[in-house]
């Protein structure tokens, strides 16, 4: 019995040491961001605080004007800036507000993908009436949002 507590000991001393997984801290290599990275992740900081402005002009400005809109895994919902004014520029008229916040993102050369949550106020200001939560993955070409899909 003794020797299988050890031996069981040291299959975990061993498994623990070489899984980088299990390590406390993640190699600098692990947490460094591209330039391309960290300009894609800029992009979609700057789309969530417009949002929330309910800054259609600023919000527009950062999509390319042929972004395509998808449901995962490939339904098109639409495509083109006419079409996005057409679903967004109405709710931030009429909504009293809009909060969208990033809880857990994700991001790959120029794709970021968010996990996010969402309050709109459709009746009074103050009064959120409506939460969501969603994953959302933002395609990034030369500074604009050029595909978005929704998971949900």
């Amino acid at each position: 019995m003794k020797y299988l507590c050890a031996l069981i000991l040291l299959i975990y001393s061993v498994m623990g040491s070489a899984n980088p997984a299990l390590d406390d801290q993640a190699s600098d290599y692990q947490l460094a961001k591209t330039e391309q990275e960290l300009a894609a992740e800029a992009v979609v900081d700057k789309l969530i605080q417009a949002y929330n402005a309910q800054n259609i002009r600023l919000f527009l400005e950062l999509y390319a004007e042929d972004v395509e809109f998808y449901m995962y895994p490939q339904t098109l919902m639409f495509t083109g800036k006419e079409k996005l004014i057409e679903r967004y520029g109405l709710m931030f008229k009429k909504m009293h507000c809009l909060k969208a916040t990033s809880i857990k993102r994700v991001t790959h050369g120029s794709i970021v993908i968010d996990h996010e949550t969402s309050e709109i106020c459709s009746k009074e200001a103050g009064v959120v009436d409506k939460r969501s939560e969603f994953v959302t993955s933002y395609q990034i070409e030369d500074g604009k949002i050029k595909k978005v899909v929704f998971f949900r």
